[in-house]
């Protein structure tokens, strides 16, 4: 399975090198492309990136906004088998996305979108639960 960042500036490095603080070995086998950055072409790069991966393998791309220049690099692709697009990613989709041991279902590939969502709460309505001292 092969895991691709892909934002505007540097979100993508952002995440990855924090994804390297939780899980070192899979940040080293993510590829974070920071669009716009160092006269980096995100389409050139990504493209160099396909032109390295088999048809067959699982392919994840986050990109950080729907509808965004990044992500609109990654729609003609939207066919290939295994090839699965996130936009708006967050570090608990990621964090998930890593611990795949690469025999996923598409199912299982897909939940990670809702994994995203239920990451993002707004404290301020959040319900804490009431503890006892009993419960410590």
């Amino acid at each position: 399975m092969k895991i691709v960042l892909m934002s505007h500036f540097n979100l993508a490095a952002g995440l990855k090198n924090t994804l390297g603080y939780f899980n070192p070995t899979a940040a080293d086998q993510i590829l974070a492309i920071s669009a716009y950055v160092d006269d980096c072409d995100p389409k050139v790069e990504f493209e160099k990136f396909l032109a390295s991966v088999d048809e067959n393998e699982t392919v994840l791309v986050f990109t950080d906004i729907m509808g965004g220049s990044v992500n609109q690099l990654t729609i003609p692709y939207l066919s290939r088998p295994n090839f699965y697009v996130f936009a708006g990613m967050n570090l608990g989709m990621l964090l998930q996305a890593t611990c795949f041991m690469g025999n996923e279902t598409a199912d299982e590939i897909k939940a990670l979108a809702n994994v995203g969502k239920e990451a993002v709460v707004c404290m301020n309505d959040y319900k804490f639960e009431a503890f006892d001292e009993e419960d410590e």
